[in-house]
C-alpha cells in the first residue's frame, strides 16, 4: 500500500517498510513519521514490495524476513542489492535458525531488530544505517574479459572464488556463478587485500561472507572451503 507522498524532514528519510503484520506494520509508519521520516509505501508481500519500490524508490527499507507468501524477506533483500545504486536494509525477524540466519548473512543487510520492534532501537538503527551508507566511498568493482564478453563484478557481491583447471568460478551474492577463462592470482590482485584472504591454492575467500570457520575450513552457507596448512596461520589472523 503506497502511502501519502511528502517530503521527510530536514534529517528524515524515506523509508518503505515490508511487514506482513498489520499493526506492527502501522505502529512503526506511524513512529516513523513522527519522527521526522517519511514512509514511501508499506507492503505485505515480496511482489508488493517490489512494485513500490519502482513505483517510488526509497532511501532505505525495513524488512520482514518471514513473509507468509512463497518468497521471503530474504529474497526482497537480493533484489534491493541488484538495484543500482543499492540501498541499505534493516531486517525485521523474530528468532531465526541457522540456516536461515545463514542466508540473512549473505545479504549483508544494514541491521537486525528483534520483533516487537523497540523504537529507540529502531530510531538509531535507521540513523547508523544511513550514516554508514552516506559514508561509503562507492561500490568498487572488478573488470573481468572472457573472450568478447567484459564482466562488471562488485567486489562485495563476491562470495568466495574457485579455480577450475584454466576456469575460475565466481561464487556471487546477487546472481548466480560466472565462469570464465582466467587465473586466480590475476584476479587476487584486483581484489582488496584486508576483505579478501586466499585459502588454499584453488580458492580465494571475501571474509564478509564466512558464517564459521574451524583450523581446517571456512563455512560460507552451506559451502565448505578448505585452508591448506601452509596458508592457516595467515587465514586464520585475518579473521
Amino acid at each position: 500500500m503506497k502511502s501519502p507522498a511528502s517530503a521527510p524532514a530536514p534529517g528524515g528519510y524515506r523509508i518503505l517498510v515490508l511487514e506482513d503484520e498489520f499493526i506492527i506494520a502501522d505502529s512503526i509508519e506511524r513512529n516513523l513519521v513522527r519522527n521526522g521520516h517519511t514512509v514511501t509505501g508499506k507492503a505485505i508481500s515480496y511482489e508488493e514490495a517490489v512494485e513500490l519500490y519502482e513505483e517510488d524508490p526509497p532511501e532505505l527499507a525495513l524488512v520482514d524476513i518471514r513473509l507468509s507468501g512463497h518468497l521471503t524477506g530474504i529474497d526482497f533483500a537480493h533484489f534491493l542489492n541488484e538495484q543500482k545504486p543499492p540501498i541499505p536494509f534493516i531486517y525485521l525477524t523474530s528468532q531465526m535458525d541457522g540456516t536461515t540466519l545463514d542466508l540473512a548473512k549473505e545479504t549483508f543487510p544494514a541491521g537486525y531488530l528483534s520483533k516487537p520492534v523497540q523504537i529507540p532501537s529502531l530510531l538509531s538503527t535507521i540513523a547508523v544505517a544511513m550514516h554508514n551508507h552516506q559514508s561509503d566511498p562507492g561500490v568498487e568493482t572488478v573488470t573481468l574479459k572472457d573472450g568478447r564478453e567484459t564482466h562488471v563484478v562488485d567486489t562485495a557481491s563476491i562470495k568466495y572464488l574457485e579455480a577450475e583447471h584454466v576456469y575460475l568460478r565466481l561464487h556471487l551474492s546477487d546472481r548466480p556463478a560466472l565462469v570464465l577463462r582466467a587465473s586466480l592470482s590475476e584476479l587476487l590482485s584486483q581484489l582488496p587485500e584486508t576483505e579478501f584472504v586466499q585459502t588454499h591454492r584453488s580458492y580465494v575467500v571475501n571474509l564478509k561472507s564466512v558464517t564459521r570457520y574451524t583450523k581446517d575450513s571456512l563455512h560460507i552457507g552451506s559451502d565448505v572451503i578448505p585452508i591448506s596448512r601452509g596458508r592457516r596461520q595467515e587465514v586464520l589472523a585475518k579473521l
